[in-house]
Order: structure tokens, then sequence, then C-alpha cells
């Protein structure tokens, strides 16, 4: 079957595995699937998102769905018998008219049917979980609140916005919990403070939880476990936390809670490590990954899905052993620490991004959802061996694959496959990358080059599946992507390097990675390049293009262009003074404006294309306004875009057609600065085939 290139449509077509759950018996895998779904004629948007549940045998990969309808069904959790599933949709009439249907938490027999609403109240649920005996349900939620009297907004709380979910409605997350089988939900925390992951004891009688009640929560990102008896109300803090807390998961035998945490050493580039701590409260916390330079969480960036929940820990049975998930080199893996010797041993291996997990009562088997360049990503089920040993692995032998959502799809393409190099960048360090060559590759030729900058700065590029990639290499453009220092994956000092020193070294790194690329890959053209990113890779766009005239064409998106006024603007921007940047704009004006991409406005001369959302909290739209008016006042090329209604995750989950515009925007202007016509090679070059992964450049 002939193959075809890659184009902006399919974005529609794709079928994305999101979260997966397997069953207590090990038996089924319920997931949810993600699609996109044209809409009646008239009707505006003219795409929406579909997510329905669905379960596919572990044994036979026969996979059914479950629920279905015009909504969004997600976060699927088996009962402690297997006998039926929890989830979450916002299927229903909304409340009232012109509001959006709320989501609620419904249930459907393992057996399929119907599926019946549990939620009485609009509580906004969240974070669900089943009670060891299966009675009772606990959830974030809010308390309902009555509707404001006016549409003016009153703000008193710093903490008051958050991207993607817009200006708080005045509501504070607590803990409910339900009857199962349906009833009132009743609130067991109050306080003007934010609560959230709920997870019961293995008696049934506690529920611990994540929550910073002090006072001058909102100043900072620490918080701790707490543990509440549910028949006395008592509260009791386990920890004393320096920095986030996140996915407390009790032992079987109660006597000891993990979680997720850091002690904020380089705050948000903080490696995330295991801890645990006794439940009784006598007794400290102790992280058992400390001297483990890698971090365990969900890292890798891919336009298929925005920042997975995944890597939450379980327990072995025999409570020897804890399971989580780390970011390694561009990869996300599986490891087992050891309880009592603190040790660390990678489960799995191979270049794949594994962005869900999920273990089965005896803990014997874990189904993973698992992407990779060629595939956004399906269901696999592995077997853990060597729990009762302490030294649990999963043998690759025992990986098989469950689902192929998008075997129809992908096997219409031709796929452009990364090539893998490692470099020298700033300091000697060694920096890993990526190549993509063109599609219809010819070794004959020579192409022109974009250099891709991620986000984060502390997310990683890695072995996952970007349709905008694709889309570029369709056209006839090679790309270049590395992971310079700020990113996750090769350790705390590589991570934390970029303290008080955006647009430094980083800087040195990726311009680096770019000339090793020229270097070890013939079909890359020097002459004509192009530069792009989103987030903290749009400001380092902005800042390239203000410190090299190398570009012939750039696109920013959601990016930062002055520091000083993001500082203010952004939902979370006022926390940068802590440990990213120097102090506060006021205890460091001239350092805030001297790493603000708008300083050096002047010696921008490439073409530039500006996408920003209006609904951007992260990096608000102020930024793209200014780089924007500056350019224009210069009479320098460039196009200013405004995505209306569209948040910082635009490319990832923004509206269908936003999506498919925003892609089209984009290979139109590198079409029109950046010609995508290839020319012959110089005499003497050496024709081959795209490099491959074998060794460091320069």
């Amino acid at each position: 079957m002939s193959t075809r290139r890659t184009a902006i449509e399919d974005l529609l077509s794709f079928r994305l595995v999101d979260e997966v759950a397997i069953s207590p018996d090990g038996r089924d895998v319920a997931y949810t699937l993600r699609t996109i779904e044209k809409r009646p004629e008239g009707e505006e948007p003219a795409y929406d998102y579909r997510s329905h549940v669905w379960v596919v045998d572990a044994q036979t990969a026969a996979a059914r769905q479950f629920t279905a309808g015009a909504h969004r069904d997600r976060d699927p959790v088996w009962s402690p018998d297997g006998q039926h599933v929890l989830f979450i949709s916002n299927r229903g009439a909304p409340s009232r008219p012109g509001a959006k249907p709320a989501a609620h938490l419904w249930v459907i027999p393992r057996t399929g049917g119907e599926a019946r609403r549990l939620t009485q109240a609009e509580h906004s649920p969240a974070d669900a979980a089943w009670s060891p005996d299966g009675r009772l349900i606990a959830f974030t939620g809010k308390a309902p609140g009555a509707k404001p009297a006016s549409d003016v907004k009153i703000i008193t709380r710093i903490k008051h916005k958050f991207d993607g979910e817009g200006y708080w409605d005045n509501r504070y997350k607590h803990i409910f919990v339900m009857p199962a089988d349906g009833g009132p939900a009743r609130q067991l925390t109050s306080g003007d403070f934010d609560h959230r992951e709920p997870v019961w004891s293995p008696d049934g009688t506690r529920l611990a939880f994540v929550t910073n009640r002090a006072e001058d929560a909102d100043y900072t990102n620490v918080a701790d476990v707490w543990v509440l008896t549910i028949a006395t109300g008592d509260l009791r803090r386990l920890t004393r936390g320096l920095g986030p807390i996140s996915a407390p998961v009790w032992s079987p035998d109660g006597a000891t809670i993990a979680y997720l945490g850091h002690d904020n050493v380089c705050v948000g580039a903080s490696n995330m490590m295991l801890w645990v701590v006794p439940a009784s409260g006598a007794g400290e916390p102790r992280s058992l990954t400390r001297h483990y330079d890698r971090s365990l969480m969900h890292h890798l960036l891919s336009d298929m899905r925005a920042h997975p929940r995944a890597g939450r820990p379980v327990w072995s049975r025999d409570s020897r052993t804890v399971f989580v998930m780390v970011v390694d080199c561009g990869t996300t893996q599986l490891a087992a620490v050891d309880v009592v010797g603190d040790t660390v041993r990678l489960m799995t291996t191979g270049r794949r991004d594994i962005y869900g997990e999920s273990y089965d009562a005896a803990r014997s088997r874990i189904a993973m959802a698992v992407g990779d360049p060629a595939t956004p990503g399906d269901v696999w089920i592995a077997n853990v061996d060597g729990v009762g040993e302490g030294r649990p692995s999963v043998p690759a032998t025992s990986e098989r694959r469950l689902t192929s959502v998008n075997a129809g799809l992908l096997g219409e393409l031709a796929l452009s496959t990364p090539q893998r190099f490692a470099y020298r960048g700033a300091d000697d360090w060694t920096i890993e990358g990526w190549v993509m060559p063109p599609a219809d590759f010819d070794p004959g030729r020579k192409y022109p080059t974009i250099l891709c900058v991620h986000g984060g700065p502390h997310f990683a590029y890695g072995e996952s599946f970007f349709h905008e990639f694709q889309v570029l290499a369709a056209r006839g453009y090679a790309l270049v992507f590395t992971n310079p220092r700020g990113s996750q994956g090769y350790g705390q000092t590589f991570t934390s390097a970029t303290h008080h020193d955006w647009g430094g070294k980083d800087y040195e790194d990726i311009m680096a990675g770019l000339d090793a690329a020229l270097g070890r890959f013939d079909y890359l053209d020097a002459g004509r390049l192009g530069v792009q990113g989103g987030s903290y890779g749009g400001f380092m766009t902005n800042w390239i293009v203000g410190h090299t005239h190398r570009f012939k064409a750039g696109v920013t998106m959601r990016s930062i262009a002055n520091c000083l006024s993001q500082w203010g603007t952004s939902d979370m921007a006022y926390l940068k003074g802590t440990w990213e940047f120097p102090g506060d704009p006021w205890d460091s004006p001239e350092f805030y404006w001297e790493r603000s991409p708008i300083k050096y406005v002047k010696n921008i001369t490439t073409p530039l294309l500006i996408e920003h959302s209006e609904n951007d909290l992260r990096c608000p739209i102020s930024e793209g306004e200014q780089l924007f008016t500056a350019l224009k006042k210069l009479g320098r090329e460039v196009m200013f875009v405004r995505f209306p209604d569209e948040s910082h995750d635009l490319s990832r989950n923004g509206q269908p057609q936003h999506r498919l515009e925003r892609l089209r925007l984009i290979t139109e202007w590198f079409v029109k600065y950046l010609p995508p016509v290839a020319v012959s090679r110089q005499p003497g070059a050496l024709a081959g085939t795209p490099g491959g992964e074998d060794g460091a450049g320069a």
C-alpha cells in the first residue's frame, strides 16, 4: 500500500488513548479514548472533542466501547471488587440556559449497560476514590455556591486565576464522601484552603490528602500530607513540607504513607523524589530517592495531550517496594524503589514514552499507556516479575500491545523518524538532541531546517509523537530539537542550570546543538534556517532572533517578551523570583530587563509570526502584544495572530478548528519566508541515509 505525507487535517482523525486502569483481577483494562468529531451542520464550533471509556480484554485484546454519547468521559476507576467502573463525565443537560453541562461522578457495571449518575450538586468532582469495602466514594469538589449577583470581579486573593481553568470562582476545593450507590455528598474538610488527592487507608477509617492550610498558602508551592479520621473529623498533619507534595498512597499494612515531593532546593527545577512517612504521625518523613539523580514524574512533551496525570506511586503487596515513574534521557520508564535499602531499579527500557500506568490488586500485572515518535499512544499489558524478591522487573518478553487505535491512519502516512544524536554544549556538557529528516528524503539534496525549542524550561523533548513536527517534515523541512540545560531527565545539576541565567548558557546549548546537527547531518542547509518555540521556547525564540540574524523566519508562540510585565500578569510568574530569577522585580529590575527579549527588539530583523491565545493566563497575551507593537513600529516583517477562548495549551487541547488554523498559519509563514525548495548538494558532499545515533558531535 502506498503512503502519503502527513496533512494538517490528519489531526481530526487521531484517536488518543489517555488514562488506563487495570481491573483488580488483571483481566481487563479500562481506558479513555479521545476523538475529534464533526458537529451537526451549522453548529459552532464545527468540531468538538469526545472522550469515552473503553475496556480491552488483557488476554484476547478484544476491545469494546463502554460509554458513548456527545460528551467527555474520563478518569475511570474500578471498584475494589472489580464489578463497576466509576468515571467523571459532563454528560447531561446544563443546569441553566447558556451554561455548559456540569461534570459529575457516574458509575457503570462491568457487564455494561446504562451509566448512573452519583453526584447531585455541581461539585466539579476530581480525584475520585472507592473505599476499600466499596461502600463509599471520596472525591475532591467544591461546595455549591450561589450565582454571583454581578459580573464584576472583586479580587482580594493573589492566586485568583489559573491557566486552563480561568478566574477563581470564590469556592475552595474540599474533600467529600458519599455512598457508592448514590445520595448526598458530605463535606469533610472546611476552611479557606484547597484540598486534593484523597486516598483511603486500608481499613477504610481514614483519608490521607494533600493541602496547605497556612495563611500564606498562595505565596508558595508548599503542601503537606494530612490524615483525616472519618468518624471523628480529627485532622493530623504528617509532614512539615518545604516544597510541593502530591500523590499520597498508603502501604498495605496501613503503617506508612508514600508520596512524591521535593524540598524546594531548586524550586520548580527540583527533582521530584519518593518519600515515606509514618501514618501515625510519630516520625519524620524520609526521602527514598534523594541519591537517585532523576525526577519521578512525567515530563516529556507532545502535542497529542497536555500534561498527563502519570506517575502515582504504588506499593507492592508485601510493603517492601514502591513502584514509580522516572524520566530518563528523553524517555519515561517504570522503576521499583526498595523501601528498606533505598535502592532504585529500572523495571523497563526502550526509547519510548510511558505516559500512564496501572497495577492490578496482586501487583503482578501492569497496564501501560505507551507512545513513541511513530505512535501517539496505545494500551500495553505486561507482567511484573519478582515482586516478593524485592527485585521486580517488567520483562520485555512479557509485554503485549492490546490496542492499535490509529493503525488505519498510521498505515497511510509516511512518517519521519527522528535521529538521535549527542553533542557538547556550554561548559562542555553532553546534550541530547534529535534531527527529523523531511518526508521523501533524498540524500542528494539539502533541506531548509527549523530549530525547535521546548517550553518549561523544565520539560523535555523525547521519544514521543508530534503531529506538528510530522506536518513540517511533510512540507519538506528538516527539524532540529534538543534538550538544553534546564530540561528534565539528565540530573539535578543539569535541570537547575538555568538558575538566574535565562538567555545565557541555555542559549549557548541550543545554538551549539544546531551547529552540531549542521556539521553531522549533511542534508541540513545552514543557509536556510528557521526557528520556533512555545512558552519558554517562545521566550527563547524571541531571544534568539534578537541575538543573531542567522534565521530566515521565526514563529513565537505563547511567549514571554517582557519578564517585568509577565511577572505580575501571569497566574504563576509572581513565584519566579523565589528561585528562578534573583528576587522580585523591585529587587532586581536590571536583571528582569536584561533578560527580557523586548530589550533587544531593535536587533530583530527575522520575519516573525507571533501566535498567542487570548485566555492565556500563564504567559498573558500582553506579551505578544508588546512584541508585535514594537516590531511594527520599527517597520519589521511581523504578523500577530490572536486565538479567542484559548488557553496556554492551545497546541495540545485547544478547539480543533483553532489547532488546524494554528498549524496552517505556521506552515504558511515558513513556506513564505523559508521556501521548502530543495537544492543539490555542493560538489564533494557525501550522499547517504540520514545520520544515526551512534556518537557525540563537536
